[in-house]
């Protein structure tokens, strides 16, 4: 179909409430609605679709992209990695620190998604148990092994943050700063996050909100212009954590980095049998 016959379907299904658009530059992000009568019309129609070799043909081409974008953004963080304690990291250093106060006592497991130069780690490690410090970037990684020193209580591995390589429920908290922005699917990030979080454990999810600054997804290479609350939540619930407590964290005052709003937001695990609230 032309990409006119698209737009004019995608439009009368955005006004029947089926699907949300984002627009962020000149594109535009369609997805569908998960909740009320537009889920329940989704869950009655699929399983009456046949398989079709266009349908096959789809899913292959969807984990190509998915694939590519992984890769072009492991390959930005290694370019980077050397030079990288400024931008975004300027932002999240300070903002994920404040957010600590979710994750307590000291006895914890703390997972450090997407660690980047690990500006976390030493504060993670002095007051926590057990760090797990995640990233998908060699490059990444060896800045972090530096940044924690001689701790002996941080373990670090290379992995992505949508297939974590750890089992279930193996953590009691998860840090991700700075990080939401870069994912391709930030709902299986999220999916993911719970999995690994024991019931009644904590996330605490730091980043930007939604903004019209397009120069952060040409220079830091972001995905995402920000994110509001109503989306945080709604992947939160979806993935199993009750709704979240968010609140404004301090930006720096200096140059364009100064337009930007940061939130902290603050996830617990919903308990096997707990209703969603």
């Amino acid at each position: 179909l032309a990409q006119s016959r698209v737009s004019g379907h995608l439009a009368v299904l955005r006004e029947a409430g089926l699907v949300r658009d984002r627009r962020q530059g000149t594109s535009a992000y369609y997805s569908l609605v998960r909740e009320g009568e537009a889920a329940a019309t989704w869950e009655a129609v699929r399983p009456t679709l046949p398989a079709t070799p266009e349908g096959d043909r789809d899913r292959i081409r969807l984990e190509e992209v998915l694939r590519a974008r992984r890769e072009r953004s492991r390959e930005f963080f290694d370019r980077n990695s050397d030079a990288w304690d400024g931008g975004s990291e300027s932002l999240g250093t300070a903002a994920g620190t404040a957010a600590l106060a979710g994750l307590v006592p000291d006895t914890l497991t703390v997972l450090d998604l997407g660690t980047g130069t690990g500006g976390l780690l030493p504060v993670l490690a002095d007051d926590t148990a057990r760090v797990i410090a995640l990233d998908s970037s060699r490059g990444m990684l060896r800045r972090a092994r530096g940044t924690a020193g001689q701790r002996d209580n941080v373990r670090f591995i290379r992995g992505e943050v949508e297939q974590l390589p750890l089992p279930d429920r193996s953590v009691d908290g998860v840090v991700m700063n700075m990080v939401l922005h870069h994912l391709p699917s930030p709902e299986q990030g999220f999916r993911e996050m719970a999995r690994v979080l024991r019931p009644g454990g904590r996330a605490v999810v730091v980043d930007l909100e939604s903004h019209d600054e397009s120069w952060l997804l040409d220079e830091e290479g972001h995905r995402w212009a920000g994110f509001d609350a109503a989306q945080l939540a709604a992947w939160g619930v979806d993935a199993g954590f009750r709704v979240p407590r968010i609140s404004r964290v301090p930006s720096p005052d200096n140059g364009r980095w100064s337009r930007l709003q940061v939130f902290a937001a603050r996830f617990v695990r919903r308990t096997p049998g707990a209703e969603r609230a």
